[in-house]
Parts: C-alpha cells; structure tokens; sequence
C-alpha cells in the first residue's frame, strides 16, 4: 500500500486505514503523524473521514461527581467568606450588650441660649459631660474583660 500520492499527500487507502484502525508498521504510523501534523489539506481530509465513526463512549459519567465537588466548594467558599463576618458581628453585639451599658446618649442643647458665650460654656459642659460617659463605657469594658492566663 502506497502512503504518499506523487504530489506529497495521503492517499485514500492510507487515510482509511488509519481511520479502521488497520494494523500499520510503526514508520508508516510515524510518516503519517507528521504529515498530518504540518498539512492541513490531508488533516481535513483525515477529519472528514472520522465523522463518520462512531464515537467512544465513556464507562461512568462524571457529571455527578462535579457537581458533587461543585457543590462541596461552594459551601467552603460561603462559609470561610461568611463566617469570619458573622463571628466578628457576634462578639461585637456580645460585647456591646454584656457590658451592662444601655446606650450612648447625645448631649442635649440647651434650649436658651442668650449670648454666644454662655451657649460655648454650656456646650462645653455638656461635650465634657458626654466624653466622661464615654470614658465611664470604655473603663467598664476593661474591668468585665477575663484576665488573661498563660497557654503553655
């Protein structure tokens, strides 16, 4: 059997029997691998002629097996996305609501006001006021924490 016609490409006997599967000698298969790897004309050809084939079937499906990890890593994606969000809003809130402190209260203007002055004094007190509140929250988070106790 002639692999090559006289003007360098495959012929329909040599096309067929790589298509069938015919049993070739390792230089014919090799010769045949190369031209088909730098001429597109014969890789056409050679494609045309396996449309026809039946295609290989696999044994076990791996679709259930992707969705399965599909599933397993979108579950891993949301938890270590949400987790660390939701453990930092709850020990915040248990914080905030375990200390005992019921709410920080805005400073109330007073209602007159006769002269700029009197209105900065009044407006300091209540400021000062207000930040010793602040400090009152933040002293009684420090005395609620545990003590710290050595790991080791």
């Amino acid at each position: 059997m002639d692999l090559f016609r006289h003007d360098g490409h495959l012929t329909d006997e040599a096309l067929a029997a790589l298509v069938t599967g015919m049993p070739l000698d390792e230089t014919a298969r090799l010769e045949m691998a190369e031209h088909l790897a730098y001429c597109d004309l014969c890789l056409q050809r050679y494609t045309d002629a396996l449309a026809g084939t039946p295609l290989l079937m696999p044994e076990h499906s791996c679709r259930e097996s992707l969705w399965r990890r599909v599933r397993a890593r979108t579950v891993r994606i949301f938890t270590s996305r949400y987790a660390a969000a939701a453990a930092g809003i709850v020990l915040a809130l248990t914080l905030v609501w375990g200390s005992g402190y019921e709410g920080f209260r805005l400073p109330e203007l007073p209602e007159d006001r006769p002269t700029v002055s009197d209105g900065l004094r009044k407006w300091n007190e209540s400021l000062d006021s207000a930040m010793s509140g602040l400090n009152e929250f933040f002293d009684g988070l420090g005395r609620q924490a545990p003590p710290a106790q050595g790991g080791n």
